[in-house]
């Protein structure tokens, strides 16, 4: 886009305020994960900085489980403006299990590696895996016990799929725009 996604606004909202209206009500604690903190500061959000800088996704994750307090971290991308509670609800049941340590979705696209849950025992393990240079959720995935939440369950929890939809183009955000406004 050009720019930084988690103050664009949308409806009169930064999408990173759409993020973590979605998961406040779900989770203990809530942050955006950034390098860039300074111009965030607008966003009114807690924030912390990645331990180690330019990893990606898997960088905050590992940022998210050193800080967490809690077993389980809900993960999801700051410009997912449209994340369903009942599907954030279920990956969060789902996680329950103590023979699961991370748990993903199945779209009519194919895996969804977020948002996601993964449990903080994780930690060395992610942080050994970062070390190898691989930077890829689903490559990660591979090395966790997994639960997958299968695409009939999906379709039953966010029938349009809106929890996977990222605005990550100009075209993707006037679509944003255009469901916003139908729902007002």
């Amino acid at each position: 886009m050009g720019q930084d996604k988690a103050t664009q606004s949308l409806g009169g909202r930064p999408l990173a305020q759409w993020v973590a209206a979605a998961l406040t009500p779900l989770v203990q604690e809530c942050w955006l994960i950034t390098n860039h903190p300074q111009p965030h500061l607008v966003l009114d959000l807690p924030m912390v900085t990645d331990l180690v800088p330019g990893r990606g996704v898997l960088g905050g994750l590992l940022t998210a489980m050193f800080y967490a307090r809690y077993p389980l971290v809900l993960l999801a991308p700051c410009d997912t403006p449209f994340l369903q509670t009942s599907m954030l609800k279920n990956l969060v049941t789902q996680a329950q299990s103590k023979r699961v340590d991370a748990v993903f979705c199945q779209s009519s696209r194919g895996l969804e590696p977020l948002p996601a849950i993964f449990k903080t025992r994780l930690f060395s393990r992610l942080e050994a895996f970062l070390t190898q240079g691989d930077y890829r959720v689903r490559e990660f995935l591979r090395h966790c016990r997994t639960r997958l939440v299968p695409l009939g369950a999906v379709a039953r929890l966010d029938p349009q799929e809106l929890s996977f939809l990222n605005v990550n183009t100009p075209a993707e955000f006037d679509q944003a725009r255009k469901m916003v406004r139908s729902q007002s």
